[in-house]
């Protein structure tokens, strides 16, 4: 009986201590908080900082937030939703809470067209695309996702058409540009075509721009007005070869602009004029570049192809003719025209500095691997003219508006 006392007087004492000790862990657990600073569920963009706001933790009146464990799985620098877990362990007791981080991408790729956003076809030409490019800040180079439609093209049929370009990326986020098209009447086979020779464009008369050569570009702008109001196209360099050479059908209103030099106001560092005149009117011109004079950086853009004046031969001769080009030996002519060629990249058109040629001068154009050269005239180009010795129309600062009509038309 007094063993049975014993046992029971054990049993009840230790249901006191674990009641005791579960009251003691009860009241811990009801004075130690933590909670979430900020909200539970956070979105992210990608590319964006993250700070997080953390927890506050308490027992009672006592900071704990120095004894709170953080375990996260974050990684801002990849999409995909995360979590952060914050656990305190105080006296036996532990206390969790999570927040959950979603890294999203809802920035759309970006598209640029290949060259011009605008074409110009002659009627039955074939279609040849450009191409473009797209890039997304998450997922790169897209540039083999792209999807061009041209369902709607027609180039046999006159019109307006436009060829869209599509790009999804990884998050589904799409872009799309578009390419127009203009289909237009093509011209005849024996349809001639005004090659217009500028020099010089200045805006000011103290920018000391003062040979009859120098344009005035509130004159040029009012001739692009009046090429932009009356339909006509004007022509690359490459259009202009191929047609030469019969192998493409050019709009029945075609100009070709050249440029001669590459001095006052043709580069963006020497007046800055032409260039952005013809991107503003989207209208193609040939500079024609003594290449060992001016860097042929400053000349680039979409609307304005660069070929050769020579290298470092544009100088007035007193050999019996008035260039340069002539009074050289044929080697060192040759030796010119490659170094010319080498800084152009090209070998479509040569123009002959003071429309100054010789047959030697020609055969050295030819050798070098030009397919064209340009040189005066005052008469409109066809197919049937020498196609070393293409007539140009040079504009002067007294060429009037009519005068110039006169010509294009």
């Amino acid at each position: 009986m007094k063993k049975r006392l014993i046992f029971i007087l054990i049993i009840s004492l230790i249901i006191i201590i674990i009641s005791g000790l579960f009251l003691i862990r009860s009241c811990i657990k009801n004075n130690l908080k933590i909670k979430l600073n900020g909200n539970d569920n956070i979105i992210i963009k990608y590319g964006e900082e993250y700070q997080d706001e953390g927890v506050t933790c308490t027992y009672k009146n006592e900071n704990l937030n120095d004894k709170v464990k953080i375990d996260s799985n974050l990684d801002i620098k990849k999409i995909g939703t995360y979590t952060i877990n914050y656990e305190i362990n105080y006296k036996t007791v532990s206390k969790k809470v999570k927040r959950n981080i979603k890294v999203i991408d809802d920035e759309k790729p970006v598209i640029k067209l290949n060259s011009f956003d605008e074409l110009v076809l002659a009627q039955g030409r074939k279609y040849e695309e450009l191409g473009a490019v797209a890039s997304d800040n998450y997922d790169g180079d897209l540039t083999d996702k792209i999807i061009i439609d041209t369902s709607k093209l027609d180039t046999n049929q006159i019109g307006d058409y436009e060829v869209i370009y599509s790009v999804s990326d990884s998050s589904n986020n799409e872009s799309k540009i578009i390419r127009k098209v203009k289909v237009v009447e093509k011209a005849d086979s024996n349809q001639k075509i005004a090659v217009l020779n500028y020099h010089f464009f200045y805006e000011n008369w103290d920018e000391g721009c003062h040979e009859n050569l120098c344009e005035k570009m509130d004159r040029f702008r009012e001739q692009l007005n009046y090429l932009r109001d009356n339909g006509y196209y004007t022509l690359t360099m490459d259009e202009f070869t191929k047609w030469m050479y019969g192998e493409i059908d050019i709009p029945k209103k075609s100009v070709l602009i050249t440029v001669d030099d590459g001095a006052y106001g043709t580069s963006k560092v020497n007046g800055n004029h032409l260039i952005p005149a013809l991107e503003q009117y989207k209208m193609h011109a040939t500079l024609f570049l003594v290449t060992g004079w001016w860097d042929i950086k400053d000349y680039q853009s979409d609307y304005l192809d660069v070929q050769s004046h020579t290298n470092d031969l544009h100088y007035e001769a007193r050999c019996g003719h008035r260039s340069k080009v002539n009074c050289v030996s044929y080697d060192d002519l040759l030796t010119d025209l490659k170094k010319s060629i080498e800084v152009v990249q090209n070998t479509n058109s040569f123009c002959f500095p003071f429309y100054d040629s010789t047959e030697s001068s020609v055969k050295a154009v030819k050798e070098a691997g030009f397919k064209i050269a340009f040189v005066g005239g005052f008469r409109k180009a066809s197919r049937d003219d020498d196609k070393y010795r293409i007539p140009r129309y040079p504009i002067y600062d007294s060429t009037s508006l009519s005068k110039f009509i006169d010509y294009v038309n």
